[in-house]
């Protein structure tokens, strides 16, 4: 192989990786909300005895989300990230990052948008 077309190609992959790397392509994987969900929230959301005593909706109950679903994903995570009225602050996970709590939001109405 000539020594020009080892430079090309080591310039292409060098081009590849800086890419990747500004693109934020870091290695990070989105975060899983159904694990998320499974870990902190679903001790109130799956109605058990969490739930019954905040009163959480129920996850994939359409009655339970009816009000809540027009708010938006957006409005739910901060309302999430903020606390409510019954909800703990962050759903009772501190080391939660936003995009892990977004995600469990995310998770929990694509179960009543079905």
């Amino acid at each position: 192989m000539s020594i020009m077309i080892r430079f090309v190609l080591v310039a292409c992959m060098s081009i590849t990786l800086v890419g990747a790397a500004l693109a934020g392509g870091h290695g990070k994987a989105a975060p899983d909300g159904k694990a998320v969900y499974d870990a902190h929230c679903a001790a109130c959301h799956k109605g058990g005895f969490g739930g019954f005593f905040t009163g959480a909706p129920k996850t994939g109950k359409k009655k339970d989300w009816a009000a809540l679903l027009p708010k938006g994903v957006e409005a739910l995570t901060q309302a999430t990230i903020a606390g409510t009225e019954k909800m703990p602050e962050r759903g009772q996970c501190p080391d939660c990052t936003d995009a892990e709590i977004r995600a469990a939001v995310e998770y929990m109405v694509a179960q009543v948008e079905d």
